[in-house]
């Protein structure tokens, strides 16, 4: 409205606005780069090696690492290459205990799951576990967070039994086509052992959307590598980070939040707020430098399908705002929790979400509403410079697209021989049209799922779950960037 009343108000007002985002890219540019070299830094050191330098070998044996794979109806190559990945890892494998989390809801498929893998990788391990969670449970909503926590409560029946103290063991949280990086585990032991009070804390890798990066469209490609460049950005700010996708934390905190939330499709970064409010703020999530690699999304059944999932998955993720009511609520009933402790995760929380559909959308389409919505405005002074001067902020803006371009050329794996020349071309109309069609690709792959998710929200309709359709090319994990 203001646009019809005031467009001067309002063109000043996006001057601003373009000028905090300049800014703000200009600074995650800078964090990029940051993050990038730690990231170099930490997978070329041997961390089973300074495991073994800071902490004595019974130490170190006494440590147990707990992977919960959580799958649904994926086939048995996708499961083998995760499965696979955790094999070809650095860190002792009697240390590694495995459960497979499958669901009676796709029960044959589960069942073969379970019995190939029960075959191939039964003994390989210092335990694995198959786990089918039961479908219609009451109280649960259809997600990951039911089948996690099932295979969570079944782990603990083992430690039980095995009389194997809940502090000595560290889980790990797995999609189907997750691969590790062979130094994720004595990384994450490492990090484990050197904290204070690891029970409190959460131990987040760096997820990469390479598995498949060379097979998917151009703008999948550039939206995958979008969300691995947001993680590393993140690493770098660790009193932001939270749990997301794959992730760690003390079997003893589980226990104690009663492993994760059966009522959320978005278990994950709401995993973070139970912990967070359960131990009264005492929670913080730790960087790992060290990758998780996973699949850009890639449907077997064609082009636009590919689209239609990489959509509803972002919608997925943008479904963490129903946490917000959640983290009032508690944010305001606790009130052991330093004031402006908690307030500060609210905010950045809404804030969060807020930017996630707003700002694409505002950058890209609101700099002609002043001049299409009052006629007068166009004899205005700031008529002729706004739109030049709102045009370069922005070219300056995208100008960071360098920083990414490099260090995604930097980061991804080497491309197919069976497609090096056309992937190579492809590269190159990929640099030469980011300018273009990065904001129609953030307006269409994240303001508008996160509008929709806020929808939702707003008018009390659930989300349901739906798992992103799973279409690994079937790699020789020694060729893999886990396995360097």
């Amino acid at each position: 409205m203001l646009s019809f009343t005031a467009p001067v108000l309002i063109s000043s007002i996006l001057i601003l606005y373009s000028l905090h985002w300049l800014t703000r890219s200009f600074l995650m540019s800078a964090r990029l780069i940051v993050g990038y070299i730690r990231y170099r830094h930490d997978i070329r050191r041997d961390w089973l090696q300074i495991l073994h330098d800071r902490y004595t070998n019974s130490a170190i044996k006494q440590i147990y690492q707990l992977v919960i794979i959580a799958t649904s109806k994926e086939r048995y190559p996708i499961v083998r290459s995760t499965l696979e990945a955790i094999q070809a890892s650095d860190f002792p494998k009697k240390q590694l205990l495995v459960v497979l989390a499958t669901e009676e809801r796709f029960a044959d498929n589960s069942a073969r799951l379970c019995s190939l893998a029960q075959a191939e990788f039964g003994k390989i391990f210092g335990a694995f576990i198959t786990s089918i969670h039961p479908k219609n449970l009451p109280g649960e909503v259809v997600g990951k967070g039911g089948n996690l926590t099932w295979a969570g409560r079944q782990a603990k029946k083992y430690l039980d039994r095995k009389k194997i103290p809940y502090n000595q063991v560290i889980c790990t949280t797995l999609d189907s086509d997750n691969r590790v990086h062979r130094k994720y585990f004595s990384a994450l032991a490492c990090a484990y052992l050197a904290h204070p009070a690891p029970k409190y804390a959460s131990f987040q890798p760096i997820p990469m959307f390479f598995n498949n990066i060379w097979e998917v469209p151009l703008p999948i490609r550039s939206i995958a590598l979008g969300s691995s460049f947001w993680q590393i950005i993140e690493s770098t700010r660790p009193y932001r980070l939270r749990n997301f996708s794959a992730h760690a934390q003390s079997f003893e905190a589980l226990v104690a939040t009663d492993f994760w939330s059966t009522t959320t499709i978005v278990e994950d970064g709401h995993q973070f707020w139970r912990t967070y409010f359960r131990f009264h703020g005492r929670h913080e999530v730790i960087p790992l430098n060290v990758p998780v690699y996973q699949d850009a999304v890639l449907s077997p059944r064609g082009y636009w399908a590919t689209f239609r999932e990489q959509y509803i998955q972002k919608r997925r993720w943008a479904w963490g705002c129903s946490d917000i009511p959640f983290v009032l609520i508690h944010a305001w009933q606790d009130k052991k929790i330093p004031f402006l402790n908690k307030w500060i995760q609210v905010g950045r929380l809404v804030e969060g979400h807020f930017s996630w559909a707003s700002t694409s959308i505002i950058l890209a389409f609101f700099s002609w509403l002043p001049r299409l919505a009052n006629p007068e405005f166009q004899n205005a002074v700031l008529a002729y410079t706004f739109p030049p001067l709102y045009g370069r902020i922005l070219a300056l803006a995208l100008s960071g697209m360098i920083v990414t371009l490099t260090i995604s050329t930097l980061l991804l794996p080497p491309i197919p021989k069976k497609r090096l020349k056309r992937t190579t071309w492809n590269l190159v109309f990929e640099w030469l049209t980011a300018p273009f069609l990065l904001p129609i690709s953030n307006v269409l792959f994240s303001s508008l799922p996160a509008i929709e998710a806020q929808t939702r929200l707003m008018l009390g309709k659930r989300l349901e779950f739906k798992p992103t359709e799973k279409h690994i090319i079937r790699q020789d994990i020694s060729n893999h960037p886990a396995a360097e």
